[in-house]
């Protein structure tokens, strides 16, 4: 329900606060996604890391490289399916990415509808709701994870031939 409530009302982290349960905290998390190459001279090998780190920590000391604010969560297969018609590759590959999000992100989403008991750095036990509050991906990873065609806006109703125009499209 939490979550929910996240997703669809935009506010602030106060009025999120006010929502939760007395003394609970409120530990926003941002993934963050994107095709990495890992290898160039022993077979080309990519993946896709999947890194995660808390709304929480200021932002010009998150984006510091060497604050070590975000963390590897997991890394990715980008599949070479063979045997199977090149029209399904890309429906495979996101139909794979779907469903390994799925499985990594589960505690994450029981945590931000039900929370969990965490232990702070001082070594208190905290009861912690942690929802998705960002998710940082490219233009071909958000059109993949949304499930439309390469040629079409990942934020609106506009096509390629849109693009451009002045005119506000649906969201």
């Amino acid at each position: 329900m939490f979550f929910y409530h996240l997703i669809t009302n935009w506010c602030s982290f106060e009025t999120l606060q006010s929502w939760l349960p007395p003394y609970a905290t409120l530990l926003g998390v941002t993934l963050s996604f994107d095709k990495t190459r890992l290898s160039v001279m022993t077979g080309d090998r990519v993946a896709h890391p999947l890194l995660v780190t808390l709304a929480n920590i200021d932002s010009a000391l998150r984006s510091l490289i060497s604050s070590h604010a975000f963390s590897l969560l997991a890394l990715f297969p980008v599949p070479k399916f063979v045997g199977v018609k090149k029209g399904l590759h890309g429906i495979l590959e996101n139909q794979l990415t779907h469903s390994c999000l799925d499985f990594i992100t589960h505690s994450l989403k029981v945590a931000s509808q039900h929370g969990v008991w965490l232990s702070d750095c001082a070594g208190k036990i905290q009861y912690c709701f942690m929802p998705l509050v960002a998710y940082i991906v490219d233009t071909p990873e958000a059109t993949a994870l949304t499930g439309i065609a390469g040629k079409t806006s990942h934020l609106t109703m506009a096509t390629y031939k849109d693009f451009g125009d002045p005119i506000q499209h649906l969201p």
